[in-house]
């Protein structure tokens, strides 16, 4: 199972995306992008392996 933090500036953010647990980690990329698009605050999104203790997989940031 894979979450999504993000980084926000200027405030948070209240997406349903965030809350979410996602299967794979393809799943979850297609997420943040989604978020990022909707969201102009989202600087980038950290994807973590939360069914290993939180364990770092990836940053995306926004370009």
């Amino acid at each position: 199972m894979f979450k999504l933090i993000p980084t926000v500036r200027g405030g948070a953010v209240n997406s349903p995306l965030i809350f979410a647990k996602y299967a794979t980690v393809d799943e979850a990329r297609e997420a943040t992008k989604a978020l990022i698009h909707e969201n102009a605050r989202v600087t980038r999104v950290m994807i973590v392996d939360a069914s290993h203790g939180s364990k770092f997989v990836e940053w995306i940031e926004r370009s």
